[in-house]
This record gives C-alpha cells, structure tokens and sequence, in this order.
C-alpha cells in the first residue's frame, strides 16, 4: 500500500496548458538555433568554394538549405515528441497538388496587385530590369528552389504545429489570434520593422490560419504556395525587399525603386511590400474570404 502511494505521488501531473506552451516554445528555439547554425554553414561554405561572382545566388539556394534543416527538425518533434501523424499537422497528401496551386494563383494574385497598384501607380516607382539575362534566369531559379522551401518551413512552424497545438488546447480562435500574433513578433528584429508591418505580419498569419482551416480543409498545401509565391515574386521577381532584407539587384530580374517622398504606408518605408497599406487590402481581402467559406460551410451542414 505504501509502495503504490508513492509511485502514485511521484508522478506529478503538469497542467496541459503549460505542457502545449513548452511545446512551443521549444519547437521556436530549436528551429532559430538551427536555422542560424545552418546558415552559417552555408555562409561559410559559400565563402570557401562558391566564386564571388556567384555567391548571391548561391545564398537564395543556401536560405532553402538552412531553412530545410530548421524543418525537419519541427517535423521530427511533431512525431516524436507529439507524437501525431503527419497528417494532423496538415500534409495529407491527397488533393496537395490541387491546392498548392489553388494557393499559388492567390498569391501571385495579391503581390501584382500591391506592386502593380500599390507601388506603380499610387507610389509612383521606376522600373529597371536586369541587363544580365543569364544572371537573372539563375536568380529565379535559385530563388524559387530556396522559396519552395522557406515558405513552407515557416508555415509548418507556426499554421503547423503552433496552430494545431494551440487549438487543441484553447480552440481554434485563440489558436489563430496567438500563432498570427506570434509570427508578427517573429519578424521583429528584421530592418524597418514598426507597426504597420507588425499589423500586416499579423495579418498574413491570421489569413493563411483561415485559410488553412476553412479553405483547404485543414492542409498547409495552399498556404505553402501563397508564401512562396508572395516572397519570390517580391524578393527575385520585383527586386522589392522582402520583409526588411534587401534584395540585390543583380540577383532579380527586375529592379523597382519606390518613390520615397511619400508616406512610408504607400512605399513600405524600408520594409517592403509588407509595411505598405495596399497589403493590408489585400490580406484583409483573402482574411475575408477564408472566414465567408467557412461560414457557408457551416451554414450548408446546418
């Protein structure tokens, strides 16, 4: 009897809560420390064997390369520490191929509308293209290689597991407001960060959740090719920088240059599309679709 009381109260029960915020909070730092780790191994390798002339684009591939490692280890935490299938995380894979590029047509669609709207003819800017063919087709490539993957390991991290954790634990509104919350803050150490990029981070976080969720029946296929999409075509295609980090431009195919004498809301102020008032239109447009096709879902099964 007093055996049994004692293994009984050695094992001490720790509130669910707490368990789904260390959760978190570990899978964040173990993807930051290993995305800045592998960077630097890229970035050192770069150094070593890429010539110089090459080094720019080889960093769009070496981004991939970091951010592949940062991925795989949220994956093996989804499985081995949550242990969940990798479905529940939302990569089922029927239908992926459907709404990847269901996600990739939006996303295409929203970053014209801000560079073609928002920067050419409100803001004014100049375009420039590049004068090396060569050198632009091998940033494209490039880009999109290291896009394909960077997008999707962000989302993993935050529409993935923050997400699905959250939800299981508050719901699925909370879970959307902190994980849309938290990937605003992710980006604050970025050049030219301030509110309205924080709001439009935020923004796009809550967007893509909704979109995840009411959209794409739960899988991250759609939201994958929205923030690929949306960051290629920003950082190689439009020369534009993308989410603070300059692009090079020799490393896109075209060069805009923003008219600066007017407010920062309709230039990005340094910040990119992403500080600029035509993304705020155009997440809220998609944010406001997402939420109508789940409320005719759940009016068509009432």
């Amino acid at each position: 009897m007093a055996g049994r009381s004692a293994r009984h109260v050695g094992r001490v029960q720790l509130p669910s809560g707490l368990v789904t915020v260390a959760r978190i909070v570990a899978a964040s730092l173990v993807y930051l420390v290993v995305l800045a780790l592998s960077s630097v191994a890229a970035y050192a390798f770069a150094q070593l064997l890429v010539p110089e002339s090459l080094r720019g684009t080889f960093g769009l591939v070496g981004l991939g390369v970091a951010e592949a490692a940062a991925l795989v280890v949220v994956l093996v935490m989804w499985r081995r520490v949550d242990r969940r299938p990798f479905g529940e995380l939302g990569l089922a894979t029927p239908g992926a191929q459907r709404r990847w590029l269901r996600g990739a047509v939006a996303g295409a669609v929203m970053m014209s509308f801000v560079v073609l709207v928002g920067y050419t003819l409100i803001d004014g800017a100049t375009w420039g293209i590049n004068p090396d063919p060569v050198r632009a087709v091998l940033a494209l490539v490039a880009g999109l290689l290291g896009f394909l993957v960077q997008g999707p390991a962000e989302e993993v991290l935050f529409r993935g597991y923050m997400l699905e954790n959250l939800r299981n634990e508050w719901g699925v509104r909370w879970a959307a407001v902190i994980s849309s919350l938290l990937f605003g803050l992710f980006h604050a150490a970025n050049p030219g960060f301030g509110p309205l990029p924080f709001v439009n981070l935020v923004l796009f976080g809550a967007a893509t959740a909704v979109y995840k969720l009411n959209v794409d029946g739960d899988q991250l296929w759609g939201v994958f090719a929205i923030h690929t999409v949306w960051n290629w075509l920003q950082q190689v295609v439009f020369g534009l920088p993308n989410s603070g980090l300059s692009s090079v431009p020799e490393n896109a195919l075209f060069n805009i240059t923003p008219n600066t004498s007017v407010p920062d809301a309709l230039w990005g102020g340094g910040f990119g599309p992403e500080g600029t008032l035509a993304t705020s239109v155009v997440l809220l447009t998609l944010l406001g679709f997402a939420l109508r096709r789940g409320r005719a879902a759940q009016f068509a099964t009432n």
